[in-house]
């Protein structure tokens, strides 16, 4: 292939290097016009390069940085795995990891080789040219850790924020993500090594240092860039807290008291800050604070059976009442007090499960299944509630060969909880006659409770001929396409016609090159049903008479054959 390289900027075609050897390329696939594949990053990119006489004249990827008209390193990634191929590599010969080995390998041989005082020569000049490098070498191997490093630590944590950023210092989307990386390495490189030698003091200075950094940045976060951070940041304080001396402990409890809401950080930072105090610290003038706090928020919930929940940025949504129930073991109450607790507050859901899972671990399955009764009336507010009691009844009833009461709950979970598999449907069907089942299958296809499943229920059913007349009087191009495997065989004309009609009513509507592309891959698909190649010549005569000012349109149906 001819140099292709020349199409990308020199830094986006060493990151494409590193996505290719890291082995993120997968599912590379010839394709007529050239080849397609998959690319792993923050999420799976779609790329597809169209080559002729081994030149590349047009690439796509779904990224973003590709959408707004770049060459993406994505593309360059498939480029490099291309260029593999083409050496005569056979897949699986040499995996990206088996090349990386030799690679390394190679590398460690020659360093062997050089004597020991050239070796720490390089060594030393290393370290002048690159901050961050000597950084390492000193945060590793000194024996103590002088103001003077500390200084030099803090200033790489700036540089890095001034090498990501623009002269406003703004981050934008497509540095932000080299950005958190180089942070989450400054902060994996150094605090773990400053907490082995004891430093914990320092190691603390420096994890605030970057959190204040990350916390008041003006930063494209699109990808969560900035919760990465503060949750490894997170992550160190508890390192730090578990290893350092009581003195220490009581100097961090001191500035997470000052700065959980003085301004130090952007508001929704602070909740770091706050929820360290109050998740990670067990004074127990905080865990009594805590305690008041949380029952203000349960006193809320009125005459709810739901008590709502505890947000920690941390850790995510946690139950008021459960929360509760924490504290007041690590402030030593007794089991008589937390129980006598628990009956007060038997009105939340929340307490009534802990009842049904201590009947459970005592088999007392009978007991099990009052509370489950009683609480799908006392919950009957909360749709996905009853679901789960549903649920768990059914299976008791399962286990105890009740058949009538297990039947009874499998109608009672059908008709009226939500379905989102077939599962309950198939376990009804089970134990119902012909007659009576048809007549139940009507109703779960008419009835709120089965929509989700409607599709999949006709499918399993065999009901073909309803499930694509359901599918065309929706007019959803995903359903078509789900599909269309089965349908195909039984209905191509019918299959055609239904493509046909959706690329003619969307050609209206659509306005850039990706959409036209997708209508195209239609076009092409219905070329492949009977008569299919005439009436896709039609449709495009029709478009080149009425669109012929959208030159990407024709560019696109020129590149495609059309």
């Amino acid at each position: 292939m001819e140099n292709w390289k020349v199409l990308f900027r020199p830094h986006i075609l060493e990151r494409g290097l590193n996505y290719y050897e890291m082995g993120a390329v997968l599912n590379v696939k010839k394709t007529e016009t050239g080849l397609c594949a998959t690319v792993v990053g923050n999420e799976n990119y779609e790329v597809e390069i169209k080559i002729t006489d081994g030149r590349v004249y047009d690439m796509w990827c779904s990224c973003p940085y590709a959408e707004d008209g770049n060459n993406c390193k994505h593309m360059a990634a498939v480029l490099f795995k291309s260029d593999e191929s083409a050496h005569g590599i056979e897949e699986g010969e040499k995996t990206w990891q088996a090349r990386y080995l030799e690679s390394e390998q190679e590398l460690l041989d020659v360093i062997g080789k050089i004597p020991e005082i050239e070796l720490r020569g390089i060594l030393a000049q290393l370290a002048q040219e690159n901050e961050s490098f000597r950084n390492h070498i000193m945060t590793k191997y000194s024996s103590s850790i002088s103001v003077r490093q500390m200084i030099r630590l803090k200033k790489e944590i700036d540089d890095i924020v001034y090498r990501f950023s623009d002269r406003s210092g703004f981050v934008d989307w497509q540095n932000s993500g080299d950005f958190i990386a180089a942070m989450e390495s400054f902060l994996y490189g150094n605090i773990n090594e400053l907490i082995k030698k004891g430093a914990c003091m320092q190691a603390f200075e420096l994890t605030n240092d970057v959190f204040i950094k990350i916390g008041n940045l003006d930063i494209d976060d699109s990808d969560g860039g900035t919760t990465i951070v503060g949750n490894s940041c997170y992550e160190f304080w508890k390192q730090i807290l578990e290893n350092c001396n009581e003195s220490d402990k009581k100097q961090m409890f001191r500035w997470f008291e000052k700065h959980q809401a003085d301004g130090t950080v952007i508001d929704y930072m602070e909740d770091y800050i706050s929820d360290f105090l109050l998740n990670e610290f067990h004074d127990k003038r905080l865990l009594k604070k805590k305690l008041q706090m949380l029952d203000e928020r349960i006193t809320k919930a009125g005459e709810k059976t739901d008590c709502g929940d505890w947000w920690s940025v941390h850790y995510g949504y946690e139950n008021n009442i459960l929360k509760r129930l924490e504290i007041m073991r690590k402030l030593d109450s007794s089991e008589e007090e937390i129980q006598e607790y628990k009956r007060r507050n038997r009105r939340f859901s929340v307490v009534r499960k802990l009842e049904i899972e201590e009947c459970l671990e005592k088999k007392e399955i009978d007991q099990a299944i009052c509370i489950l009764k009683e609480s799908k009336v006392l919950d009957k507010e909360y749709p996905d509630l009853v679901a789960e009691y549903s649920a768990k009844l059914i299976d008791l009833y399962k286990i105890r060969k009740q058949d009538k009461e297990y039947k009874e709950e499998l109608i009672f979970q059908v008709f009226s909880c939500r379905q989102d598999k077939l599962d309950y449907v198939y376990r009804l069907k089970s134990v119902c006659e012909h007659v009576e089942w048809e007549n139940h299958r009507e109703k779960i296809l008419k009835g709120r409770t089965g929509w989700q499943i409607k599709y999949p229920l006709l499918e399993a059913e065999k009901m073909y001929d309803r499930l694509l007349e359901e599918i065309v009087a929706d007019g959803s191009i995903v359903l078509l396409d789900q599909y269309e495997t089965v349908l195909k065989k039984k209905f191509p004309e019918q299959m055609r016609e239904a493509y046909t009609t959706y690329i003619k009513k969307q050609v209206d509507v659509v306005s850039d090159r990706k959409r036209y592309k997708d209508l195209i891959k239609y076009l092409k698909k219905i070329t492949k049903y009977p008569n299919g190649k005439e009436i896709a010549g039609n449709v495009v005569s029709e478009w080149r008479a009425c669109y012929y000012r959208r030159s990407a349109m024709m560019d696109e149906l020129r590149k495609e054959g059309f």
